[in-house]
């Protein structure tokens, strides 16, 4: 009985230790990680786009791309945690001013947000009806999934990070709103 006690008070110490360090290190919770997805993601992205690729006697292709895809959505949201938990952190008096985060911030305002989320959700619509307009010129019979698929990965990765930087932006506004 009074071990378990101590063992149990013991886990949920070192659980609210940890999350202390995970709150006062949102580069390495969530930047790091973040970052390192999203340039994974764009470069398999990138590589396989064009056609399968062979490495030895392994086929790349459009299933690849779907992760990669998914790695830059999840690495971009990552990044975007990592300001807002910078940004909270310093609005609660958790963490000092950072320098270099204020001087970003001249640049990166709602209204940049705004204007790339837009583009990205531009790029990501024409891609989208460049993609139903190929399925058109089928007669809208069935798709070659592969040839479809290396259209319209693009185009919704892009609409879903055109769609995070626009709310972000919103958000990281919002969180602005305090510090000003």
């Amino acid at each position: 009985g009074k071990e378990a006690a101590v063992a149990g008070q013991q886990r949920r110490d070192g659980w609210r230790h940890l999350r202390f360090l995970l709150l006062y290190s949102p580069r390495w919770l969530f930047l790091y990680p973040g970052i390192l997805l999203t340039l994974a993601g764009l470069a398999v992205g990138a590589w396989l786009v064009p056609g399968p690729r062979r490495v030895g006697s392994v086929t790349f292709d459009v299933h690849t791309l779907l992760y990669a895809a998914l790695a830059v959505v999840l690495g971009f949201q990552s990044i975007c945690f990592a300001f807002f938990t910078k940004i909270f952190a310093i609005t609660e008096g958790l963490l000092p001013e950072d320098p270099r985060l204020n001087r970003l911030f001249r640049y990166v305002t709602l209204e940049t947000g705004l204007v790339v989320g837009a583009a990205l959700i531009l790029a990501g619509l024409a891609g989208s009806l460049f993609a139903v307009s190929e399925w058109g010129r089928g007669a809208f019979g069935p798709l070659e999934p592969t040839h479809t698929l290396r259209l319209a990965v693009p185009a919704f990765t892009a609409l879903a990070v055109g769609v995070q930087i626009v709310f972000a932006s919103f958000f990281l506004s919002v969180l602005g709103l305090r510090r000003r």
